[in-house]
């Protein structure tokens, strides 16, 4: 099956394998921890469990393994504790292995092909807490040369040990936009570099080619909605450091739709480009895979707010001036476009002519009327001054209503309620991606 093809049946089939009881606000280890050891149980086999380590709390940090084949992969998830996405897609990856008996052909292939290890939650003591550092504060990703934090010293341990031919850096990023356009990123690659000048070795083309590949099957269906990270050499990350020791790296990056506060829709395009990037590996396609499209991705740009208002009219309350301007918000805290609080406050970035910017959330805010000197640039201000009588605006993180379950195609009883996010209207090699339920 060819990576277009796979990705339409990935896509189709990901609802049937999505774990729905867990969320980014249920993301905490107590809870996934022994999620995962529950997939390894009623996978017969097929998946194994070991501990790559302790974190400073002491909490396990689980590396679950799956195939042996020849080609050896890697990749951990949440070492920022804060960015939960790919963690949960990695979940309904395991759930898929625990549940398939042999029916799907090109999961046969990955067994046979790649030996698969993955950690998919590398700060546990940052995920209790919803934090990026751990426990004490330390970036696991700048620690990669020290080795301080037991989280650091788990992941260089594993690399080291396994030698992978390839790995993934699993992260959630700000809110971004696709280049100098006004579209907000969906998903951004980075195949870092090993040196501060950022030579393309064999390594990082290998990485390269991975990035080309996820970008290829994902265009389609997020309408272009996919930027690169720059790629500055920082000698202190995971990512520039295992580039450099021999294992083909790809940072992926999880973005921001609009309408999905709890990013459902992806960490659904997290579970179809790993599981494409994996079967390609198996099957040595990725080899044959050029990386100028990869080179030609915008790369990420400030051009997004969380909600863009148009032409809303400000007051100088001393000269009686007036004039419309637009205004650009975004959350306070970051969090709350995650769909985790209330949005009950933003940040002021920018006022004036945003005409060459977007927003999660646009509005006409022509029907407002506030002072200028309640919405200075950079402060932190209540939604509520935005609210046209008594209405406060929607935002990018409004919620969509909880459904009753609905009936899998399998015939099972569906886990939970499904969360109704609206997927995209858009075209995925040649096919109509089904409407908003």
């Amino acid at each position: 099956m060819n990576p277009n093809a796979l990705a339409i049946h990935l896509y189709s089939i990901y609802d049937d394998h999505r774990l729905d009881h867990l969320r980014p606000s249920t993301c905490r280890h107590s809870r996934l921890y022994g999620e995962v050891v529950g997939l390894v149980a009623r996978s017969g086999g097929r998946v194994r469990i070991r501990e790559a380590g302790r974190s400073v709390e002491g909490r396990p940090i689980p590396l679950v393994s799956f195939g042996r084949g020849e080609r050896t992969v890697l990749l951990w998830s949440q070492m920022h504790g804060d960015e939960p996405t790919a963690t949960l897609a990695l979940a309904d990856l395991l759930s898929l292995l625990a549940e398939d008996r042999g029916r799907e052909g090109w999961l046969t292939e990955i067994l046979k092909g790649c030996n698969v290890h993955v950690i998919p939650m590398l700060n546990p003591d940052g995920a209790e807490r919803h934090q990026r550092h751990n426990a004490v504060g330390i970036d696991v990703n700048r620690d990669a040369r020290s080795l301080v934090s037991p989280e650091a010293r788990a992941l260089f341990e594993a690399q080291r040990d396994l030698r992978p031919e390839f790995a993934f850096n699993l992260h959630d990023q700000g809110l971004g936009s696709v280049g100098t356009s006004t579209k907000a990123t969906a998903i951004a690659l980075l195949a870092p570099a090993s040196e501060p000048g950022r030579r393309v070795t064999p390594v990082r083309r290998r990485a390269m080619r991975l990035a080309s590949l996820v970008a290829g099957i994902l265009d389609p269906i997020v309408g272009g909605r996919i930027a690169a990270w720059d790629d500055t050499y920082e000698p202190r990350a995971f990512g520039d450091l295992f580039q450099g020791s021999g294992s083909s790296t790809l940072l992926i990056e999880s973005g921001h739709w609009a309408g999905d506060p709890e990013k459902c829709f992806i960490r659904k395009l997290n579970f179809v480009a790993l599981l494409v990037s994996l079967h390609a590996i198996a099957t040595d396609a990725v080899d044959e895979i050029p990386v100028e499209r990869y080179l030609g991705i915008p790369v990420n740009g400030p051009r997004v707010f969380d909600l863009l208002l148009r032409g809303v009219e400000i007051r100088e309350t001393g000269s009686g001036w007036s004039g419309r301007v637009d205004v650009g918000l975004s959350f306070h805290p970051p969090q709350l476009r995650r769909g985790l609080a209330e949005a009950t406050s933003a940040v002021v970035r920018e006022i004036g002519d945003l005409s060459r910017h977007g927003g999660l959330e646009e509005r006409d805010g022509s029907g407002l009327s506030v002072a200028a000197s309640s919405i200075p640039a950079g402060a932190v201000v209540p939604l509520e001054l935005f609210e046209e009588s008594g209405r406060r605006p929607e935002t990018g993180a409004r919620r969509t209503s909880w459904a009753p379950p609905v009936r899998r195609r399998d015939g099972k009883k569906p886990r939970s309620a499904v969360y109704r996010w609206r997927p995209p209207a858009g075209r995925i090699a040649g096919r109509r991606m089904p409407a908003a339920p």
